[in-house]
């Protein structure tokens, strides 16, 4: 199947991100993507990675096999059901744990109709990193391109890994490539991936705790509060950061080279659920979509999903907006609210509980000593 704009000149992405879910899949979050898709009409629906939750006891006993089938079904239905084309990209959680490994999931997608997600070069690391040309509304030539990047999983230590020096130059070559193809001009181009670049924090600053709402730091950046630096920020719809940046352990280039020739127009992410915004750094555009599954930690009503319009009357930039699930629904109309409540409230992470466990065990251990202390002093009394 090939991509094309329509007769209108225009073409419309829709980015899910972090659906997070097993076999059992939350029927509130398969509503909201069928009610955004029937609302926003996109030609591409572009799945950014933890469509699964890897982790999830539901996996665990049983066919694996047959119960990630089923978790697939459940969420690309509605997208098929509208005979929408569809690609993605893997998360760190999509293979982790209980699940079962990229090529067998690659073949369950690749198995719906409308899916034009590929392999891509198997010598590279992670899966599936490809590339979806567009072709102009008359048919007639490529100009415009979407990559796929695998941007892998976590590092021994647990830390998130980076896009590898291998799939940046898997990215230079299809670029010049493409560029040969188009009479020596650059593509312009879309990029996709989980995992956010490593300079993503360039577009926060520091903030004090006073400020609400504000971001936790954690690890390096413990003890400090974070917010959306007004002066990158390209203002949308819903602008808001309740997470400080999940990024990559350490900088392997890829920032660098996505602006090297300036046919990168935006980079989009996911991963971290509580966050959606769009910023420009060194003029390099980066965006966070929030999180749309119900079974996982996310922004509450806020949970939602990301348009991106295309024009190729003018392809060196976009809009964008995210359909929120409050747009369409009410609280009154979510399934299981003692879960979303839960999740709603639940911690991004373990380094985001640790502060609370920590403050327990002392305040625990205190009174433990305190509670010895006065049984010693009521038995030394009573001799």
């Amino acid at each position: 199947m090939q991509l094309k704009f329509n007769p209108d000149g225009k073409f419309r992405i829709m980015q899910i991100a972090d659906i997070q879910d097993t076999q059992v899949t939350s029927k509130d979050t398969i509503e909201f993507i069928a009610a955004a898709l029937d609302k926003d009409k996109p030609d591409l629906v572009v799945f950014t990675g933890d469509q699964l939750k890897g982790y999830g006891f539901n996996l665990l006993f049983g066919d694996r096999n047959k119960k990630t089938k089923l978790a697939i079904t459940n969420f690309v239905k509605p997208v098929v059901d509208r005979n929408i084309p569809f690609t993605f990209v893997f998360g760190n959680h999509d293979a982790q744990a209980f699940g079962i490994d990229k090529e067998e999931q690659l073949m369950i997608y690749q198995s719906f109709s409308g899916c034009l997600a590929d392999a891509g070069d198997r010598e590279l690391p992670g899966l599936a990193n490809h590339n979806l040309t567009v072709m102009d509304s008359k048919g007639e030539k490529t100009v415009f391109n979407i990559y796929l990047i695998d941007s892998l999983s976590t590092t021994v230590d647990g830390k998130c890994a980076a896009v590898t020096p291998e799939q940046i130059e898997w990215y230079k070559k299809t670029r010049d490539a493409l560029k040969d193809e188009n009479n020596g001009e650059y593509i312009k181009s879309l990029v996709f991936q989980h995992i956010p670049l490593y300079e993503m924090w360039e577009l926060f600053s520091e903030v004090p705790k006073s400020r609400k709402p504000h971001a936790t730091g954690y690890r390096s950046h413990y003890g400090k509060y974070y917010w959306i630096n007004d002066e990158y920020l390209h203002k949308g719809n819903c602008d808001f950061t309740l997470e400080t940046p999940a990024t990559p352990a350490e900088n392997l280039g890829e920032f660098d080279a996505l602006r090297e020739k300036g046919d990168i127009i935006g980079v989009f992410c996911g991963h971290d659920h509580n966050n959606s915004f769009v910023g420009e750094y060194k003029g390099l555009v980066m965006g966070y979509t929030q999180g749309c599954g119900f079974n996982v930690y996310g922004p509450k009503l806020d949970r939602g999903v990301r348009i991106i319009d295309l024009d190729e009357h003018d392809l060196s930039t976009f809009k964008t907006y995210t359909t929120l699930y409050k747009d369409l629904f009410e609280f009154k109309y979510i399934k299981n609210k003692p879960k979303f409540l839960f999740y709603s409230y639940a911690p991004p992470s373990v380094e985001s509980v640790m502060p609370f466990l920590k403050k327990a065990a002392v305040s625990a251990g205190v009174t433990l000593i305190t509670a010895g202390v006065t049984l010693a002093v009521r038995n030394k009394n009573k001799k």
